[in-house]
C-alpha cells in the first residue's frame, strides 16, 4: 500500500510540475508596462500606408498617459496649423494600448505597442475593412521619446 502511495504522490508531483510550467506567463507578447506608459511621449516620427517614408512630426504631437487612465493629445499634425487637443481614456494590457477619444462618441482605437523603453514608444495600428467584396488594409505608426 505504501508503494501505491508513493508512486500516486510522485506522480502528481511530477504532473503539477508540469502544470506549473505551462501556466507562467501566459501573455508572451507583453511589452513594457503601465506604470512605465505614464507620462508625457513626445512624436519624433509619423508612418502611415499611403506615404513610403515618414514624416518627422518632432514637436507637433504629443499625449500624456495620466495615472488616472485619461489621456491629453497635442495635434499641431494638422493642414491649419492650429493646435488641437484630444482627451479620452485609455487602457493598456498585454501589448494593447486602448484609446477612447471621449469627446467623438468614444471613437474607440486599439494599438499594438511594438517598442516600449524608458525612452522610446513605438505603436501601430492595423486595420481591415471588407466592403462590397472588397478589402482594404490600413496602417499606421506613432514613434515618441520622452
Amino acid at each position: 500500500m505504501k508503494t501505491i502511495w508513493k508512486a500516486t504522490v510522485c506522480i502528481v508531483a511530477v504532473l503539477l510540475s508540469f502544470s506549473i510550467y505551462s501556466c507562467g506567463d501566459d501573455d508572451d507578447d507583453a511589452v513594457g508596462s503601465r506604470d512605465l506608459l505614464l507620462g508625457t511621449w513626445n512624436g519624433v516620427n509619423s508612418l502611415s500606408q499611403d506615404e513610403e517614408a515618414g514624416e518627422k512630426v518632432t514637436n507637433r504631437y504629443s499625449i500624456e498617459f495620466k495615472e488616472d487612465g485619461t489621456y491629453v493629445e497635442k495635434d499641431v499634425y494638422n493642414s491649419s496649423g492650429r493646435t488641437n487637443y484630444y482627451h479620452g481614456t485609455w487602457s493598456y494590457s498585454g501589448n494593447k494600448l486602448t484609446l477612447i477619444d471621449t469627446e467623438e462618441d468614444n471613437y474607440t482605437e486599439v494599438w499594438t505597442v511594438t517598442t516600449m523603453t524608458e525612452n522610446e514608444l513605438v505603436y501601430e495600428l492595423r486595420e481591415k475593412e471588407k466592403e462590397d467584396g472588397t478589402t482594404y488594409e490600413y496602417y499606421e505608426q506613432h514613434a515618441f521619446t520622452r
